[in-house]
């Protein structure tokens, strides 16, 4: 089964002409997961769509499709999905999902502390947390702040992305709130070079991650000095 990255940054989508174009660019600044997500597509839109995502995340980046309103078990399949990744109002619970589609990553949006705890005790593989910050694909939405967010990572062992207003800025303050990484839709999908926004996002979690990472001691170095 694939597994999330210790440090992750993912990739939400949302309809555009230039799709597989600006994944392709997103995964080479350094994006390692992909949510392929359009919550209006036809059902017989949604295989082309998603395969043209496939296509240039193959043996580059993770893939999860969005289990919004319903997901197709053969679809995720026939697709070549790494796994689903479930909303917050989604009926589906993860491990039922994890056997429909005969093993893969099954994620969940959270929006509060018992709904993370809840998620987790069905399975879920990561979180995705949120709002933490003022969104601008979601500005009527009140952030729910980094409080939220450590709350959240304290109280769960599985993995935990910040969404929500995350910039390369605030990404670092994410990660010391005890978040595995950020997923991003508006900053990297609409920008002007999607390449540069995604390395920004790379290096400001890398830098990040540096920062907080606990260090092997140097072989060697006394043991008072540890």
């Amino acid at each position: 089964m694939p597994s999330l990255p210790r440090l992750c940054l993912m990739l939400v989508t949302e309809p555009s002409p230039r799709l597989p174009e600006i994944v392709a660019e997103a995964v080479a600044g350094g994006v390692d997961i992909v949510q392929w997500r359009d919550k209006n597509a036809a059902p017989e839109a949604i295989f082309d769509a998603a395969w043209g995502v496939r296509e240039v995340t193959r043996q580059r980046s993770l893939l999860v499709v969005n289990g919004w309103p319903l997901y197709s078990p053969s679809l995720v399949r026939k697709i070549g999905a790494d796994g689903v990744h479930l909303p917050g109002n989604s009926p589906h619970s993860a491990e039922g999902v994890r056997r429909a589609i005969a093993g893969g990553l099954v994620g969940r949006s959270v929006h509060s502390l018992a709904s993370a705890q809840q998620a987790q005790e069905e399975g879920a593989d990561y979180l995705i947390a949120g709002t933490i910050f003022a969104s601008q694909s979601h500005p009527e939405v009140e952030p729910a702040g980094l409080g939220f967010l450590r709350q959240v990572c304290a109280a769960v062992s599985v993995p935990v992305l910040a969404i929500g207003g995350v910039t390369p800025k605030n990404a670092g303050e994410c990660l010391a709130a005890g978040a595995a990484g950020a997923a991003v839709l508006s900053p990297i999908m609409r920008a002007a070079n999607p390449c540069g926004a995604a390395r920004a996002y790379r290096q400001a979690l890398d830098a990040a991650w540096k920062e907080i990472a606990p260090q092997p001691p140097i072989l060697g170095e006394p043991e008072e000095r540890r």
